[in-house]
């Protein structure tokens, strides 16, 4: 099982990128030597969707592109809908 690298922006609190770890290509050297990003954290790709994240399109986008840019938005509700 492989894992991913998340990186969060350091000017936009929303924007976020992955790419793979153990990843050399010149895109995801790219990503964790960005002055614009930090590490975030590590999240396993076992397939399973998660709040925010989904390696299955992770891991389409990372062989397409290189990485997997990605917004999160948090919106705080009174009540479910």
């Amino acid at each position: 099982m492989s894992t991913f690298e998340i990186y969060h922006s350091r000017h936009n609190p929303h924007h976020y990128v992955a790419v793979e770890a153990g990843d050399q290509r010149e895109n995801a050297r790219g990503v964790r030597e960005s002055q614009n990003l930090k590490f975030l954290t590590n999240v396993a790709d076992d397939g399973e969707p998660r709040i925010a994240f989904d390696p299955n399109q992770a891991r389409s986008r990372i062989a397409r592109d290189g990485f997997y840019a990605f917004a999160v938005t948090i919106e705080i509700r009174e009540h479910p809908e």
